[in-house]
């Protein structure tokens, strides 16, 4: 392979990393995942150290030392604020692996994985969530995505919250019963209420809570009916952020493509079913696809794009494919 002709794209999430390294003819030739790398976070120190330690994996993985690509995309949860790009970029300037990078926030990679780049809305449930679209023109909307305090509707740690929330009430005679608690308190290995508490409060940041919705998805699969409304209502929010953005858009009533990608999506149909449900309600002809867990895909359409490579459906799917039998 030409030297130049190789790509680098990347996917920085609050749960995990990706790295993907592939050819201009859309050979994926080296795929690495590590640990979570969002800044928000992590912290921008070990933000920074788990890109660079995924991307060295997947550089050492093909063969690749000080090899200088002539391009890179990143796709960066949290990429929210000037102050959030300026960190980024110095962390990717300093890498010195990457002539020409390309840094976007995950809705973007998320946006082309679901559409190609054609008019359309995706829905990202991670560790957060968000919504965004674009239209022909290039004219774009978002909603949600502002952090865990005042939004991240349907994502895992919005899923765990409520679910903590229901499994206390419940132990206060507040609401109906669940086995929430037992599950939470198996868990953290708690032979009380007040120890677990107690461990809970130990540790409250954001992504590991959000992992506690694995828990919730496994009771709402064993029949536990609190944890089955609260994934129903995950997936209504999520259709919520898809509908708001359609109607900032004035798209709800276009045949357009809704998708949807992240870990979230991972826990089965409930969540899924409910987004649909809603869409098909307010968005009736709107072409709704099924899940994708990751956004590394748009990340390398992107590369593509932007070394005047034409993205046609052949070669978008010949990297699906590759990328989502390595990410099932």
């Amino acid at each position: 392979m030409k030297a130049g002709r190789l790509f680098l794209a990347v996917e920085s999430g609050g749960t995990r990393t990706i790295a993907s390294i592939f050819s201009d003819e859309g050979e994926l030739l080296g795929y690495s995942i590590g640990g979570p790398s969002s800044h928000h976070v992590v912290g921008v120190a070990r933000s920074e150290e788990t890109l660079k330690a995924v991307i060295s994996d997947c550089m050492a993985s093909v063969g690749l030392k000080d090899y200088v690509f002539e391009i890179g995309c990143f796709g960066m949860a949290s990429l929210d604020t000037p102050k959030d790009f300026e960190i980024i970029s110095e962390m990717v300037k300093s890498m010195n692996i990457i002539k020409n990078p390309i840094i976007v926030g995950d809705h973007v990679t998320a946006y082309y994985t679901v559409t190609g780049g054609r008019p359309g809305i995706v829905v990202i449930a991670g560790t957060g969530s968000m919504g965004y679209g674009r239209v022909k023109d290039g004219v774009e909307a978002r909603a949600g995505g502002w952090e865990w305090l005042v939004s991240d509707e349907g994502s895992a740690y919005d899923i765990a919250r409520r679910a903590l929330v229901y499994a206390v009430r419940s132990y206060d005679g507040l609401e109906e019963k669940t086995s929430l608690l037992d599950k939470f308190m198996e868990h953290f290995k708690a032979s009380s209420f007040e120890e677990f508490i107690q461990k809970l409060y130990e540790d409250p940041r954001k992504h590991r809570i959000a992992s506690l919705a694995t828990i919730v998805a496994t009771a709402a699969y064993e029949g536990d009916n609190v944890a089955r409304k609260i994934l129903k209502v995950a997936g209504k929010e999520l259709g919520l952020l898809a509908f708001s953005v359609a109607k900032k858009l004035r798209i709800e009533n276009d045949p357009i493509m809704v998708g949807c990608v992240g870990g979230v999506f991972r826990s089965g149909p409930i969540i899924f079913n409910s987004f649909k449900s809603f869409i098909r309600k307010k968005m009736p002809k709107a072409t709704i696809m099924e899940p994708v867990f990751s956004a590394i895909e748009g990340a390398m359409f992107l590369c593509l794009k932007e070394a005047g490579i034409q993205l046609s459906e052949n070669l978008m799917k010949k990297i699906r494919l590759q990328v989502r039998k390595l990410d099932h």
